[in-house]
């Protein structure tokens, strides 16, 4: 009778072990970040399974201190003339589950040309198939709030507030293959379900749009592309972590 209890209470032991263990895996794999399709910053850049450093292109791109305190850590625009393009040979899906986070700072307030003037961060289109999403910041004369999300030909799919400046920002650009989610320094902002354009982005370009001359002023750094749709302690744990 005594071995029996023994017995039981080893199993009951065993069997608490094992569903500890098993909710701690889970919990694991649910914080823990995948490897992006792209990742780009000034010291280092990967893209999982390709080596595409050739088909890295700088104009006029200058380089500003980063959000950890190092001189010559971020990418700088001047807002006349600098971008910085990449081609890409490993193209993500506009209407698949997808996220994109990067860090952004300016200085002063944007200024635009006119009305419908934009300063883009970054765009990620196909020119040729007329698709893509491009972030930044838009003129009144779009009826948004300033920091936008909107795809290739104008159309909004997310408005959010400009954030303060001389201060770096964590953006992250979420879709989970059925609403647009954007956050903004860890937490969550506006949310659309507007219906994203399809196909598959062949160029990425920041700092301005492919042939146009809406150019984004400030700093960038930190850009990465998942084929997923990361969850909200995904996005804190980027919001935290270094560089690679």
């Amino acid at each position: 009778m005594v071995m029996q209890v023994r017995l039981q209470k080893l199993s009951m032991t065993k069997f608490t072990y094992f569903i500890l263990l098993f909710l701690l895996i889970i919990s694991c794999g649910h914080n823990q970040l995948p490897v992006p399709l792209y990742y780009l910053s000034v010291t280092d850049w990967k893209v999982e399974g390709h080596d595409e450093r050739f088909n890295l292109y700088e104009y006029n791109t200058g380089t500003s201190t980063d959000r950890f305190g190092n001189s010559n850590g971020a990418f700088y625009f001047d807002g006349t003339s600098a971008s910085l393009g990449l081609s890409l040979n490993k193209k993500p899906h506009l209407n698949s589950p997808i996220t994109i986070s990067w860090w952004y700072s300016i200085i002063d307030d944007p200024l635009f040309k006119d009305s419908m003037d934009a300063g883009n961060m970054i765009a990620l289109v196909d020119t040729v198939q007329a698709i893509g999403l491009q972030f930044g910041f838009r003129a009144p004369g779009y009826r948004t709030k300033g920091l936008d999300v909107w795809n290739w030909g104008g159309a909004t799919i997310l408005e959010n507030q400009i954030s303060k400046l001389n201060q770096w920002h964590h953006c992250v650009y979420v879709y989970d293959g059925h609403e647009h989610q954007f956050y903004l320094n860890g937490e969550p902002m506006e949310m659309s379900d507007i219906k994203p354009q399809k196909g598959n982005p062949d160029f990425l370009l920041l700092g301005n749009y492919p042939g146009g001359t809406q150019f984004f002023k400030g700093s960038l750094d930190e850009l990465r592309i998942y084929e997923r749709a990361l969850s909200r302690n995904q996005i804190l744990a980027l919001l935290n972590m270094k560089k690679f």
